[in-house]
């Protein structure tokens, strides 16, 4: 995950954050996954490991205003991706029937306050992040569809605890990155060795008005069921889910919020895709 910390590090620093405290220390989970003996499991699927990290492919998080009240506009949003791999420091794990005859989707709620005075955005405690296990032998996640997201298992879930985040625009695009923090409530204990896990969290890029996202983004009209609709925002999103156990000192995060610093201030001049 170096290469997305250094983004992340660049837009701190483009965006008048840096000099500030985004990390303290923590612990990360390393483990097996023995998707095998999940509930539903056909014994053709994985076990993988030592790993400690989900690296997402290519999804899409959808914003709702909900509410605004001077400066500060209030969103609901949602967000679905896949895992495209395991990870151990940054390195690929083998998962040779990843994508073949089982798949990992990730799933996302929350919401979130932005300041469009000051730029400051803050992500509510309660929102849920979710991870599912489909061994169907059948490949069946459709962004386009809005289907298949979250019809296997459920094997990982997780409150998101909040934080903040930090975008930068220009020619028309924006670019953002944000950190997540979850206190992972509940997980499928048989699946995962050792069962230490409570912890998880991970750096998400986003890209706004991206010409290479065009062709992923044009057919999703609508993410978990709520409709893509005038003056809602839509992003490509890229990012991992790293697990853990802490330590002594914990996240004091400051950066989450899925990547509008910067951009709210100009919303309403940008074209939204």
């Amino acid at each position: 995950m170096k290469h997305k910390k250094v983004l992340l590090a660049s837009l701190l620093a483009a965006s008048g954050f840096a000099g500030q405290s985004a990390y303290a220390v923590t612990t990360d989970w390393v483990g097996t996954a023995d998707y095998t003996v999940a509930l539903n499991s056909a014994n053709d699927e994985d076990v993988v490991g030592p790993f400690s990290t989900y690296d997402a492919g290519a999804g899409v998080v959808l914003l709702e205003v909900a509410s605004t009240a001077g400066p500060v506009v209030n969103y609901n949003g949602y967000y679905q991706s896949y895992v495209t791999k395991h990870e151990l420091l940054g390195n690929p794990v083998a998962a040779p029937n990843l994508d073949s005859t089982y798949e990992l989707t990730l799933v996302a709620n929350f919401t979130e306050s932005v300041n469009t005075t000051t730029n400051a955005i803050t992500v509510n405690n309660g929102g849920t992040f979710n991870v599912y296990l489909d061994t169907n032998n059948l490949i069946n996640r459709s962004f386009t569809g809005d289907s298949g997201f979250t019809d296997g298992d459920l094997i990982l879930s997780g409150t998101i605890t909040g934080g903040a985040g930090t975008a930068i625009a220009f020619g028309g695009m924006v670019f953002g990155a944000t950190d997540i923090s979850i206190a992972v409530t509940s997980y499928d204990t048989n699946v995962f060795n050792p069962d230490t896990i409570t912890d998880a969290g991970g750096i998400f890029t986003l890209r706004l008005n991206n010409p290479f996202d065009a062709s992923f983004l044009s057919g999703i009209t609508s993410v978990q069921g709520h409709s893509v609709d005038p003056g809602d925002l839509r992003f490509a999103a890229d990012g991992y889910l790293a697990l853990a156990v802490p330590e002594a000192e914990t996240y004091a995060m400051m950066l989450a919020g899925l990547g509008l610093v910067g951009f709210m201030a100009r919303r309403r001049s940008m074209s939204v895709i």
